[in-house]
């Protein structure tokens, strides 16, 4: 399997870095967004790449722990016409990257469809993170984090939705929710007569 082809065909757009990433084992960020939604025919076409590089890991006798999340992200695009909360995880992450890598991305992929779990794995993710990240990767998780929390979340799983347009929707809900603590108990009799 040819590296340049791999590579073009999972990043034809700028939000699938991350992704292409995760399909090469190496220079993954815990600060990276992971959740970007994708079509039916991108996540088919990254799940045959990826079970390719699956085989040829075993084949050379190596492992690698994103290349199976990367499969769930995947199928959890393929199925997301179901409320899924939890992803198919059949290994567990055995290094502290790994794990905090495991519950990023699952908050992420339930936050992008507004599903009630999500906080408590970015939660758990975050703080797993924390101490591996550098401080600008830091700063920048944790203010994602806190607006993404502005959120409704439910049962009912809403149309995905990128980093950026769920930042946008949690800035205007925090501003919003901000504005009604700051109205004054009283009327504005001066507006009404």
């Amino acid at each position: 399997m040819e590296t340049g082809l791999v590579k073009q065909s999972v990043t034809d757009g700028p939000r699938q870095g991350p992704l292409a990433r995760l399909l090469a084992c190496e220079g993954y960020s815990l600060a990276d967004w992971y959740a970007t939604p994708l079509s039916p025919a991108q996540a088919g076409t990254l799940l045959s790449l990826t079970q390719q590089a699956i085989q040829g890991r075993l084949r050379r006798g190596g492992s690698c722990i994103p290349l199976q999340l990367l499969l769930a992200i995947c199928r959890f695009w393929l199925e997301e016409q179901r409320a899924r909360t939890a992803l198919y995880w059949p290994y567990p992450a055995g290094s502290a990257r790994e794990v905090a890598l495991q519950e990023l991305v699952h908050g992420q992929l339930l936050v992008s469809r507004k599903l009630r779990p999500a906080e408590v794995h970015l939660s758990l993710g975050f703080r797993a993170a924390a101490p591996l990240l550098e401080t600008s990767d830091y700063f920048r998780l944790l203010r994602e984090h806190e607006l993404l929390a502005c959120l409704p979340l439910s049962g009912q799983p809403a149309t995905a939705q990128d980093l950026p347009a769920l930042l946008n929707e949690a800035a205007v809900i925090r501003c919003l929710q901000r504005g009604d603590r700051r109205r004054p108990a009283w009327p504005h009799l001066d507006t009404l007569g």
